[in-house]
């Protein structure tokens, strides 16, 4: 069931929203998955924890994505002006391929370690303090869930359209 949850939030980071270019990079799920493999002892609230902490990181990567999109710009910008004077010899567009998956990849895995670095250590020095007290619902995990695929999406109406379901539920379900 655990699996299905982060599959679930797998499919949620994945989706478009009507976009054309997926709305972020999964920072937030390889946060969640990297630090519940290096807490081998995790149980519900240690979980629950880790994916309420991880939620930021899904707005941190939307952002860093969107910064590095317009920097790949520049790159774009060249590649048609060379395209436009067809000369062959001045300009390579593997070069500018090879590049930017370079530097993708530099990008995502320096900030996932700077991310995961100071989390991991903070969740490491908490998870003892948790150890007693109630455990959290399958249903509050979903919930977590879905709104780290929510705050990825980059859209004010999203954002308050989920703050007042939750509200409503807290309402409704008192």
């Amino acid at each position: 069931m655990s699996a299905g949850i982060f599959f679930e939030l797998l499919w949620l980071d994945l989706f478009p929203a009507g976009t054309y270019i997926p709305p972020q990079a999964l920072l937030s799920l390889i946060a969640t998955l990297t630090i519940l493999a290096c807490l081998p002892d995790a149980d519900m609230r240690t979980t629950v924890l880790v994916v309420i902490a991880t939620l930021p990181l899904a707005y941190l990567g939307a952002w860093i994505e969107q910064l590095y999109r317009k920097r790949q710009n520049a790159g774009y910008n060249q590649l048609l002006t060379w395209n436009r004077k067809g000369n062959i010899n001045t300009f390579a567009p593997h070069r500018l391929t090879a590049r930017a998956l370079a530097e993708i990849l530099l990008l995502n895995f320096s900030v996932l370690a700077l991310c995961l670095v100071p989390l991991l250590a903070g969740l490491k020095a908490i998870q003892p303090w948790i150890s007693g007290g109630p455990q959290p619902t399958w249903t509050m995990l979903w919930i977590a869930a879905c709104a780290g695929a929510i705050l990825a999406l980059r859209v004010r109406k999203a954002y308050a359209v989920a703050a007042v379901s939750v509200v409503l539920g807290v309402i409704f379900g008192l």
